[in-house]
C-alpha cells in the first residue's frame, strides 16, 4: 500500500551485513509525505551476481503489483546496473552521488583535499550546473587547469556522467535525492533491532519490529503535522496556502524556497503564443540568473533549475514571478498529491477507481480493504442501538442476496477455502529450519572478530545439534554456563 502511493521513486542499497551468515541486507527504501525513510520490502542475498540481482528485481516487481518505479538510485555495481536496464527498462536508474564523491579522495588526493580550490570548484561544477554544456565546459576547464586531462578514473567518470551528474537528470523525479543516503540511514536504524550474530528466524521477527516502529513514527509526524499551526504573516497568501496542502516537513521545504524569493529581480522578457518568458535574477550575482516560463491563462511552465520536476516542490525563482503576477494561491497542478496531508491514508481510497479490475491482486485486496472499512463504520454507528442494529443486520442480509446474485464464488466455496486455510495452518510444523552458509560477498569481511571464520563449505549445526552437543561432550560442565541460541 505504502509503494502504490509513494513508490515513484526507490533507493537500494546493499552494503550492510545484518546477519551471522553475511548475507548482505538489500533494503528497497522510498520517501514518504513528511519526508521521512520507509520500506518497500527486503531481501537477503546469498550473492552480488547479476542473476541474483535480476531475480530479486522481478520478485520485488510481482509483489508491488507491477509497477515500476520512476526513478532508482544504487551504488556503482555492474550486475546490480545490467539487472535494472533488464527489469526497468523504463525506470531511470542514477548512481549514488557520495559513493562516487568519495572516491575523489582516493583517486586525487594530490589535488582534491580539505579547503583546496580544485575540490571547491569541483562541487560547485557538479552541484551548482543547470545546462549541461555549462557542465561540461566547466568539468574540461577544471581537468585542464589542474593537468588532469589524461586521468582515466577522471575520463571514466565522464564517460558516465549521465548516469551521476545531478544535470543530466534533473528533469525526473526523484523527490530531491542525489544518494542512497536513505538506505543508509535505514541501516543504522536497523542497528537497534538486528546485529551481525541475528539468525533467519530472529531476523525476520526483529525486523518486523522495526517496520512497527517505522509506521508508528510516520503516524506520530501525521498528528504533528495535522495540529501543529504553521507560523505564516498575513500577507503572505502563498505560504498560508502551502500551510494548508503540504504536511509540515514539505511546508518547511516550501517555506525554505519561498525565503529566497526576497534574494531575487525578476525581468518580462517576452510574450508570445500565450506564454510568457522571464528572466530572474540574483541581486547578488548577476551571473545567477534563470529563464521562468509560464502559460498566460493557466500558469502551467517551468524553471531551467527544474527544481519542480526533481523534488516536486516549486522553487523560488517560480514563486518570484508569482508575485508581480498576484497569483495568491499555489496552482493545483504544482501541488503533488504525494506530499499532500493525508497521502498516506489508504482508508480514504477513491471506491470508482477500485470498480475497474486491471486484473491484478492489488485490486482485489484494495477493494477487501476498503469494504472492510466501510463496514466497521457502519457497525459502530450501529452498536449502541437495538433499533439500528435491527437496521444494519437487515441491510446485511438484503445485500447479501443482491451480491449473491453478481458473484462468482458461492459462499460455500469461500467458508469451505477458509476451513481448508485453518486446517493448514493448524497442523503442527514438522520442519526443521537449519541454518545456512556464511555468504561470500564483495567488499565483506569473511570473519566476525573473536570467532573463528567458517568457510562457504562449512555446514553450520542447528540450534538443537549445538544444543545436544554441549550438554553430551562435559557432564561436569557448570549448571550455569552458556549455551549458545
Amino acid at each position: 500500500m505504502a509503494y502504490h502511493y509513494f513508490g515513484d521513486v526507490v533507493t537500494f542499497d546493499i552494503t550492510y551485513r545484518t546477519n551471522k551468515y553475511d548475507m548482505p541486507f538489500a533494503p528497497f527504501t522510498g520517501v514518504n509525505h513528511h519526508m521521512q525513510s520507509i520500506q518497500f520490502g527486503c531481501a537477503l542475498l546469498q550473492d552480488e551476481t547479476e542473476v541474483t540481482f535480476e531475480w530479486l528485481f522481478r520478485t520485488w516487481l510481482d509483489a508491488m503489483g507491477g509497477r515500476h518505479p520512476t526513478s532508482i538510485i544504487t551504488n556503482q555495481d555492474l550486475g546490480m546496473k545490467g539487472a535494472i536496464a533488464k527489469v526497468f527498462p523504463n525506470t531511470c536508474h542514477r548512481l549514488c552521488l557520495w559513493h562516487i564523491k568519495k572516491k575523489f579522495v582516493e583517486k586525487l588526493s594530490q589535488v582534491y583535499y580539505k579547503r583546496s580550490k580544485f575540490k571547491k570548484d569541483m562541487k560547485k561544477c557538479i552541484k551548482k550546473t543547470y545546462k549541461k554544456e555549462d557542465f561540461e565546459g566547466r568539468w574540461m576547464l577544471l581537468t585542464k587547469e589542474n593537468e588532469l586531462e589524461s586521468n582515466k578514473w577522471l575520463q571514466g567518470l565522464f564517460d558516465i556522467r549521465e548516469s551521476w551528474v545531478p544535470v543530466y537528470n534533473r528533469g525526473t523525479f526523484f523527490a530531491g535525492m542525489n544518494t542512497t543516503g536513505r538506505c543508509e540511514g535505514i541501516n543504522s536504524f536497523f542497528d537497534g533491532f538486528v546485529t551481525h550474530t541475528s539468525n533467519l528466524k530472529e531476523f525476520v521477527v526483529k525486523y518486523e519490529k522495526a517496520l512497527n516502529r517505522i509506521v508508528k513514527r510516520e503516524n506520530d509526524e501525521d498528528f504533528e503535522s495535522e495540529h501543529k499551526f504553521r507560523i505564516v504573516n498575513d500577507y503572505e497568501f502563498l505560504l498560508k496556502h502551502a500551510g494548508k496542502v503540504y504536511t509540515r516537513n514539505v511546508f518547511n521545504k516550501f517555506k525554505e524556497s519561498w525565503s529566497k524569493v526576497f534574494h531575487y529581480k525578476v525581468e518580462n522578457v517576452r510574450n508570445g503564443n500565450g506564454f510568457q518568458s522571464f528572466i530572474v535574477k540574483s541581486k547578488d550575482d548577476e551571473l545567477e540568473k534563470f529563464e521562468v516560463t509560464l502559460d498566460s491563462q493557466t500558469y502551467e511552465g517551468k524553471c531551467e533549475c527544474q527544481q519542480f520536476e526533481f523534488v516536486g516542490i516549486l522553487c523560488a525563482h517560480i514563486l518570484k514571478v508569482f508575485v508581480p503576477l498576484d497569483i495568491d494561491e499555489i496552482p493545483e497542478h504544482f501541488i503533488l498529491p504525494r506530499w499532500r496531508q493525508k497521502a498516506n491514508k489508504f482508508r480514504i481510497i477513491d471506491s470508482q477507481g477500485l470498480v475497474h479490475d486491471n486484473g491484478k491482486e492489488e485490486s482485489e485486496a484494495l477493494r477487501l480493504s476498503h469494504m472492510c472499512q466501510e463496514a466497521t463504520k457502519l457497525a459502530c454507528l450501529a452498536a449502541p442501538s437495538n433499533e439500528a442494529y435491527t437496521i444494519f443486520i437487515k441491510g446485511m442480509n438484503d445485500l447479501f442476496e443482491k451480491i449473491q446474485e453478481v458473484s462468482k464464488v458461492s459462499p460455500i466455496e469461500i467458508c469451505a477455502n477458509k476451513d481448508n486455510e485453518k486446517s493448514i495452518e493448524s497442523l503442527p510444523s514438522q520442519i526443521l529450519l537449519l541454518d545456512r552458509n556464511i555468504s561470500q560477498c564483495k567488499g565483506r569481511k569473511k570473519d566476525v572478530k573473536g570467532k573463528a571464520a567458517t568457510t562457504q563449505f562449512e555446514r553450520l549445526k542447528s540450534d538443537l545439534e549445538e544444543e545436544a552437543e554441549a550438554e553430551g561432550s562435559d557432564s561436569d560442565q557448570e549448571e550455569g554456563s552458556d549455551c549458545s541460541e
